[in-house]
């Protein structure tokens, strides 16, 4: 035989401040767990120092400043920044960058952890105070996983049909795969091929805040 557990108007309002309450204390609240991951993402950073040449180890951002930062766009707002993004799904289960989420530009540019990236070596040797040389792998690791030990790297995943559009194929990855490996080519020059450059020093962009370009469709 089945009991039902009957409850009054204000016994139910009751349980129901309880639960809220209970939930708050552990922070399982919606709005709690936004604040935190707000908390953890915009966190602020410092880059590495300005000396001249590029390093490995060295903190970096990536910079698109042709793009609008507002929609519709605005002709005095351009520059958007690369960084990660935990969507409205993952949020319940963590407030931190994990595997997989994805990458996306910002219209935010003051370097934070969600967009700080450390130059590491492709080839699984400690190259950190070494210099980067053009036409050299490296990896793009997230500042604040590679200080949790768990590094993150950023990947591209290009769509295997030419011609189909959507989000563009970033994401974080924790697989140090091909698909994570990342090169610097130098500009090219009259005086001066770039496959003469090859092996030389990739020169350091003001304030290590690197300038990526994607051709738009017109």
């Amino acid at each position: 035989m089945k009991t039902k557990v009957l409850y009054s108007a204000t016994e139910f309002v009751l349980y129901k401040l309880k639960k809220f309450l209970e939930q708050m204390k552990k922070g399982d609240l919606m709005l709690a767990r936004f604040r935190k991951m707000s908390e953890n993402l915009n966190r602020p950073t410092e880059l590495t120092q300005s000396t001249g040449s590029i390093e490995f180890g060295a903190k970096i951002c990536l910079v698109a400043p042709h793009v609008p930062a507002t929609d519709p766009p605005v002709e005095d707002r351009k520059g958007v920044m690369l960084g990660g993004r935990i969507s409205s799904n993952d949020i319940k289960y963590s407030q931190e960058l994990e595997d997989g989420c994805s990458v996306v530009g910002i219209p935010h540019l003051e370097p934070a952890e969600r967009s700080t990236f450390v130059i590491t070596s492709a080839d699984y040797c400690d190259r950190n105070g070494e210099q980067l040389k053009y036409n050299q792998e490296f990896l793009l690791a997230l500042s604040s996983s590679v200080a949790r030990q768990k590094p993150l790297y950023l990947r591209y995943d290009p769509n295997p049909i030419p011609g189909l559009c959507g989000q563009y194929p970033l994401y974080l990855s924790k697989h140090p795969v091909s698909n994570t490996r990342w090169r610097i080519l130098p500009k090219q020059q009259a005086n001066i091929t770039r496959f003469e450059q090859e092996g030389q020093s990739v020169q350091e962009t003001p304030n290590n805040i690197w300038q990526i370009y994607v051709p738009i469709a017109k």
